[in-house]
């Protein structure tokens, strides 16, 4: 799933994470193992985009991250290449 930056409703694409689909609209990733109770919560929800050459806007399932969260908590977490 590709994770973006959310700042102030401007969505930056940051990188990808193997974040499993059918999760809700809250990704919650342990922090100590599998069974650890403490977790990080990350909000999943949805953006959008305008095709360059015209059409339909495409719509994708997406890891919204607050300024303050680090994506590499994520499982399979991959930064896009500089």
């Amino acid at each position: 799933m590709k994770v973006y930056l959310d700042d102030d409703g401007n969505k930056r694409l940051v990188g990808r994470a193997d974040v499993p689909d059918g999760q809700g609209s809250v990704y919650e990733a342990p922090l100590f193992g599998p069974t650890s109770i403490i977790v990080e919560t990350f909000a999943l929800g949805t953006v959008t985009h305008m095709p360059t050459g015209g059409g339909a806007p495409v719509v994708e399932r997406a890891v919204l991250l607050a300024l303050d969260q680090r994506p590499e908590l994520l499982p399979g977490w991959q930064p896009l290449a500089s």
